[in-house]
């Protein structure tokens, strides 16, 4: 008898572990499909940037797909997860820059493209679970909800701008940069991507990249002979200025874009930093072996004032919509700095021309 009923609890005590066990495994079930298969964004076909726009800068204005609330089609039971999940991809994807610009007053990340110097910035919106609003993701990022028994919609919006994040390599920016997945999971689970369900691409259209500078050829300016008796004093210029002119030639003209810092040279800075440095301000030092002491060379502008070395000056009259051709007259003069010893008196400097 006490046999009996020891197999009885044992039989009750299995009986009650597997109605359990059955219960938790049909906990929730979900099954989606995507609705679509893929997205292009038009950007402009070309795209022209001044060489030293501020990395960071937006060099498009914002594109975006409509704002959908179907990109997938779900079937659930009971209680379970589901939602969109964006991931880079194709020509984005490593991880983003250290670069995000504002959209809207939201910050979005920026990443790297196939082109140096090139980024692209990514944000969106999403619609998990069919709500009737749309919450801002600074990509990635995915959004889901807890859904129940029913039929699920869930969408969203890509949202893309092109971004200076480095020295540019002209080249063609294009295809595709992002996918959209559907997010599926049961309540106290892992959750993740179900390519099963389908992948929606998002690409954008070829641009085309050029980088905009003015042509700058080297000048040489003869200096002449003179006497040391052509010094008389500490300070004292050489006789004869030495004309001569900086040019900035072919320089290119454009269109702005609003908002952002394309389509045109906004301005054009120079500055002349002498190679072997300066021996009193804005005197450059003479170089090679064998060399003249005491004395060194100070430049002049067209007004006759004395030109700041290793100082960005900016180019007066630039036209940045029609561009073209510009001349910088200015003069070069011996001048004394101490006792003076004959030889060659030759100096080398650098120019620098930044476009903004």
């Amino acid at each position: 008898m006490q046999r009996i009923n020891f197999i009885r609890l044992i039989r009750h005590f299995l009986l009650a572990s597997l109605l359990v066990f059955t219960s938790a495994g049909a906990w929730a079930t979900s099954s989606c499909k995507a609705n679509y298969s893929a997205f292009t964004l038009s950007l402009p076909a070309t795209l022209a940037v001044a060489r030293d726009v501020p990395n960071g800068s937006l060099l498009t204005a914002w594109v975006q797909t409509s704002q959908l609330t179907n990109y997938f089609t779900c079937t659930v039971t009971q209680q379970t997860y589901t939602g969109v999940d964006f991931e880079s991809a194709g020509i984005v994807t490593s991880s983003p820059t250290a670069y995000t610009v504002s959209y809207n007053g939201n910050s979005v990340s920026v990443y790297p493209t196939n082109v140096p110097g090139i980024g692209i910035a990514m944000g969106g919106y999403i619609n998990p679970g069919g709500w009737g609003w749309f919450g801002f993701l600074d990509f990635p990022r995915l959004g889901y909800k807890n859904n129940y028994n029913g039929t699920i919609n869930n969408g969203g919006q890509l949202i893309v701008a092109l971004v200076k994040i480095g020295d540019i390599t002209p080249g063609t920016v294009g295809g595709l940069i992002a996918q959209a997945f559907s997010w599926e999971g049961t309540a106290g689970a892992p959750a993740g991507d179900n390519p099963a369900a389908g992948v929606i691409n998002f690409s954008i259209t070829p641009v085309a990249i050029t980088v905009m500078t003015c042509t700058t050829p080297d000048v040489s300016v003869p200096m002449g002979t003179f006497k040391t008796t052509d010094f008389p004093g500490v300070g004292a210029l050489s006789p004869n200025p030495a004309g001569f002119a900086i040019q900035l030639l072919n320089c290119p003209g454009g269109t702005a874009v609003s908002g952002t810092q394309a389509g045109q040279i906004h301005s054009i800075q120079y500055r002349i930093d002498p190679t072997s440095g300066t021996l009193a301000t804005n005197v450059a030092a003479l170089s090679g072996s064998p060399s003249a002491t005491g004395v060194g060379i100070e430049l002049f502008n067209s007004s006759g004032a004395v030109f700041p070395l290793s100082t960005n000056t900016t180019l007066s009259g630039y036209n940045s919509a029609s561009g073209g051709s510009y001349s910088i007259p200015m003069t070069a003069r011996y001048y004394r700095t101490g006792a003076i010893t004959a030889g060659p008196a030759n100096a080398t400097m650098t120019l620098t021309v930044s476009y903004l």
